[in-house]
């Protein structure tokens, strides 16, 4: 028993060396195939420019890969292409509010239909008329007969 207390306590220690460890810088390849993964095509535009195999697609993997190597950071060869092309070069928004905007219409949608169907409903809904004192009067009796 003390040595699988001595062994987990080790695995621990390892694991949190390596959460706690700085991790490598990445490469000049990997920052430019990660640029390449958050640009859009500009020919089929469904794609990154990582995946396309465009001719322009081509041309900007060469294009980051340059800026890259002559010194330029991932952020200034973004904004390079975003100045160029717009933000629509980007393939996530740069605001994270975008991506909340479909979720509140659905939202909303979704409050507007059950308002909807609910004042439908109450509009539809028959109303009965107060039964006559006579009417009562026999409905008594029956259930009253029924009970016997």
């Amino acid at each position: 028993m003390p040595i699988a207390v001595a062994a987990l306590l080790a695995l621990g220690a390892l694991v949190m060396l390596e959460l706690v460890r700085p991790a490598a810088p990445p490469t000049q390849a990997e920052q430019a195939r990660q640029i390449a993964d958050e640009l859009r095509c500009p020919d089929c535009q469904a794609l990154s420019v990582a995946e396309s195999e465009t001719a322009a697609a081509a041309a900007i993997r060469r294009q980051i890969v340059e800026q890259l190597a002559a010194g330029r950071s991932p952020e200034q060869v973004r904004a390079y292409f975003v100045a160029r092309y717009g933000e629509w070069i980007l393939l996530a928004p740069p605001s994270p509010l975008a991506w909340w905007i479909p979720v509140a219409a659905l939202v909303i949608g979704i409050g507007v239909l059950a308002w909807w169907l609910r004042r439908g409903r109450a509009a539809a809904a028959p109303v009965m008329p107060a039964p006559q004192r006579v009417v009562r009067d026999q409905l008594r009796d029956e259930v009253e007969q029924l009970d016997a």
